[in-house]
């Protein structure tokens, strides 16, 4: 798929996405430590993480306020990380413009939803599945919370 030169970064660079971070990853081939991880255990690992999330005392309320259809919200979420672990292609959107329409959010939610997630990952996941996808957790907590100049 050809980017426009609008989205590339200096010659012979990745393209960047609009928030400034490159695009690296190719459509369809799974990244290597993500060989094991299938769309249904990524379904499986979304569905139970926001079954917790939404019991959580510092993410809950932030959720509760903002998705209103939930089978929605799960499936964009289950694209989403078959885009980031198996090079899916099924996640268009924009995440960064999304967070950022909401006002409360601060670095310790991005702390906290790590901690969640990687809890639920390493519950459900064999210990490298659960890596490939805590991994990639870090790395959006870290890009998120630069992009959005937010504090603990």
């Amino acid at each position: 798929m050809e980017s426009s030169s609008s989205s590339r970064g200096a010659v012979g660079s990745p393209p960047t996405r609009s928030y400034g971070l490159p695009m690296t990853e190719g459509v369809g081939v799974p990244h290597a430590d993500a060989h094991e991880i299938t769309v249904e255990l990524i379904h499986d690992v979304v569905v139970e993480f926001y079954q917790r999330a939404r019991l959580d005392e510092k993410l809950g309320p932030v959720f509760d306020r903002r998705v209103h259809d939930w089978d929605v919200h799960l499936g964009r979420m289950t694209d989403f990380w078959a885009a980031a672990l198996l090079r899916s292609g099924r996640y268009s959107g924009r995440p960064v413009e999304r967070h950022r329409a909401i006002e409360e959010l601060r670095g310790d939610h991005f702390r906290r939803w790590v901690e969640l997630f990687e809890a639920t990952v390493r519950d459900l996941c064999t210990p490298r599945q659960a890596d490939a996808f805590v991994v990639r957790a870090l790395r959006m907590r870290e890009g998120m919370t630069k992009v959005l100049r937010l504090d603990d």
